[in-house]
């Protein structure tokens, strides 16, 4: 880019240039634009003859340069969109998808609106358990995870939507002794670590593998979880969880040699494929 001062509207093309033939996605400098200074493609579109400042310039051009080595936009913008609001992002956390809004919403349209004692499970940043708490203020919501520095983002979102949210570093429920849920939701790590060939480079290169891998082919992690969490569940309790598309029958048979009472569904997401799964009448919960 021109050392000359350049409008926003200018900036945005010769970003497009740049990445023009590439596999990176060329909206992406609209939308760091767009997180940097809070506005919707409308305020962009208003501000696009406006001269863009020369601090503001200098800091484009090295984002631009970043997006040409793969780096996601979340995490240039520090944030990253999530059921209608923007939460912290860093890269010691998985970047909010869409397939996890649907889980979401899979959540809230299975459980009533009454008070709910509630985990969220591998929290990362935060978004899954922050929104169930914005969207059921009657249920009481804990964030666990085991990384330090995923819990400094999940703190940090939770102080930006001035929640009051109790969090526990834990390795599943190594940190938990002696508390019980009526809910548990989890992103967990479901890839299988020999399955990088076909991943996204940006994902492969700047999103944690702790978030991403497990052991057993992409099962390690749920198969603990399936063997401890009707210890942790309240009666009638329940688990909703994420999965890999490919996992539709793995994890169902993983979940009846772990627990022969549990009953699963899977659920597809909007591509029809199978990506979330929804457990109850677990052995042991509710003391039974």
């Amino acid at each position: 880019m021109s050392r000359d001062r350049q409008t926003y509207f200018a900036a945005q093309r010769w970003a497009k240039d740049q990445l023009a033939g590439t596999d990176v996605d060329l909206e992406s400098p609209q939308f760091l634009l767009q997180m940097r200074h809070d506005w919707d493609a409308t305020h962009l579109l208003l501000h696009n003859r406006d001269l863009m400042p020369a601090d503001e310039q200098a800091w484009f051009c090295s984002a631009v340069q970043r997006l040409l080595d793969h780096e996601p936009a979340q995490y240039i913008a520090g944030q990253a969109p999530f059921y209608g609001r923007n939460f912290a992002v860093t890269p010691a956390v998985l970047i909010p998808e869409a397939e996890t809004a649907e889980l979401v919403d899979w959540v809230l349209a299975k459980l009533p609106d009454r008070p709910l004692s509630v985990l969220d499970l591998g929290t990362g940043s935060g978004v899954i358990g922050i929104t169930l708490a914005l969207e059921r203020p009657h249920w009481r919501v804990t964030l666990s995870d085991v990384s330090p520095a995923a819990l400094t983002v999940a703190r940090q979102n939770i102080r930006r939507f001035g929640l009051d949210l109790p969090v526990i570093e834990s390795d599943l429920f190594a940190g938990m002794a002696g508390r019980h849920f009526d809910l548990i939701v989890t992103n967990p790590p479901y890839i299988d670590p020999g399955a990088t060939s076909i991943m996204d480079t940006a994902v492969l290169n700047y999103e944690p593998d702790l978030a991403l891998f497990a052991d057993e082919a992409g099962l390690g992690f749920y198969h603990r979880l399936f063997a401890q969490a009707g210890d942790h569940l309240n009666a009638g309790g329940q688990l909703f969880g994420e999965t890999g598309f490919d996992q539709e029958q793995s994890i169902q048979n993983l979940l009846h040699r772990c627990d022969h009472q549990a009953k699963i569904e899977t659920r597809h997401d909007v591509a029809d494929k199978m990506r979330m799964i929804h457990v109850w009448d677990f052995l042991g919960a509710g003391g039974n």
